[in-house]
């Protein structure tokens, strides 16, 4: 499209008199987003009317679409690109770029968090152990901009709201300096995505085969890979044993507890080949099974508030932030009072052909649970909650309603300490 190759044209005159300075790239790129004020001068569906119209493309940075639904390059140049990405239900993992640049949102709004990561040992170059730690987290609208910087200093995820949104990407090949675009998973770990071991990769299936199967030496073969794996082979072999053992449906399993007693001595090997590291894995695995879970559920989940407060309860990680947002998104309106009624509206819907209670997943989750959970989202304690909970004629105990409630994984970060 011209206004995008005028983008371009712009933003390459600028940066070849900087030398092609990395370091000046995001900069350049962010005010030449915002001097074309690319939201007011054209919109998502006139990309797609071009795209469906034109006999050709330039190339495609991204040909088989693995990133954006779809991914649509307009602009390429000899040391940098511009590409919109189309998101339905688009949420990025924690990561770090190996480019550099500045991304604008064109359509719809995103939750963006920020994290910093504390190394603390080098297992290999694709694996390192350390502390991610949250940084920041803003509400990104229409015409909003920021930019990209490479390697640690930039460590973010978005959580895409509205069905559908859309951003404007311009970003460098590569940045020299900063060859690895790590993932991590909280609390303690960061890996390259892109880096490709095929043994590792058979060995994780082979283990997916004897678990599916259900093989009756399932358990003396997956310990005998974990014998004689590096950790991060382990942490692989353990997290696909996790998935299956930990949370697969009842009906594939012999029981609940005798799954996590099997996998718990699956950690057990572990821990003797790789001593403490190995109890470094266990909260990993369980906040990427629960973040996971709420991305599943937003699939399922169309209303905008009712993502808005998924995309919270993913991304950010104490009440008082949750609390904040819903304020800047809801203004003058109270932010319990709407926390709890998007909870128990969300605890009455079930999808459609679902085994499961409701649209969070959450059994027996009543209105007595929905009176505690407001109390507790008031700052009362179990005794004040109590007292209320007796002049409204609620005989069931608080406490153990405040307990199963406060367990609840996908309530995490509404009552971390």
């Amino acid at each position: 499209m011209e206004l995008f190759a005028e983008l371009g044209a712009l933003i390459e005159s600028r940066w070849r008199n900087q030398n092609y300075r990395e370091e000046s790239f995001p900069g350049i790129a962010s005010h030449a987003l915002a001097e074309f004020d690319l939201p007011d001068r054209t919109d998502a569906w006139q990309i797609i009317r071009w795209l469906n119209s034109t006999p050709t493309l330039p190339e495609q940075m991204d040909p088989k679409g693995h990133f954006g639904n779809p991914p649509i390059t307009l602009y390429v140049g000899p040391r940098f690109y511009i590409d919109v990405y189309f998101w339905l239900d688009g949420t990025t993992s924690i990561h770090q770029h190996a480019f550099s640049g500045a991304f604008q949102v064109l359509l719809g709004s995103s939750v963006h968090a920020r994290y910093d990561f504390e190394k603390h040992l080098e297992i290999n170059p694709h694996f390192m152990i350390g502390r991610i730690s949250f940084k920041d987290v803003s509400l990104l609208k229409r015409g909003d901009i920021r930019e990209i910087f490479p390697g640690p200093e930039f460590i973010h995820s978005l959580f895409h709201l509205e069905r559908p949104s859309a951003t404007i990407t311009i970003r460098t090949y590569k940045a020299p300096s900063d060859a690895v675009q790590y993932s991590y998973q909280k609390p303690f770990l960061a890996h390259n995505p892109f880096f490709t071991d095929l043994l590792m990769q058979r060995k994780v299936q082979t283990v997916e085969l004897l678990l599916r199967m259900k093989h009756p030496e399932a358990d003396a073969f997956i310990s005998d890979i974990i014998d004689c794996s590096d950790l991060q082979t382990a942490y692989a072999v353990l997290n696909q044993a996790f998935d299956f053992l930990c949370h697969r449906d009842l009906e594939e399993l012999v029981g609940v507890t005798r799954s996590r007693e099997r996998f718990q001595a699956l950690l057990d090997r572990a821990r003797v080949k790789h001593g403490e590291l190995a109890d470094l894995l266990l909260p990993v695995f369980e906040e990427e099974w629960r973040q996971a879970d709420i991305a599943r559920r937003r699939t399922e989940i169309k209303g905008e508030d009712h993502r808005f407060f998924l995309a919270l309860l993913l991304n950010v990680p104490d009440r008082a932030s949750v609390f904040r947002l819903v304020e800047e998104r809801f203004p003058g309106q109270d932010a319990v009072d709407l926390i709890v009624g998007w909870v128990k509206e969300l605890a009455a819907t079930k999808v459609f052909g679902s085994r499961e209670a409701n649209v969070l997943g959450i059994g027996d989750f009543d209105n007595n649970h929905v009176f505690v959970f407001e109390r507790l989202m008031r700052g009362l304690n179990a005794e004040e909650a109590q007292a209320e909970a007796s002049i409204a004629n609620i005989q069931s105990s608080v406490a153990d309603l405040a307990t199963h409630i406060e367990a609840l994984p996908i309530f995490k970060s509404l009552f971390a300490v």
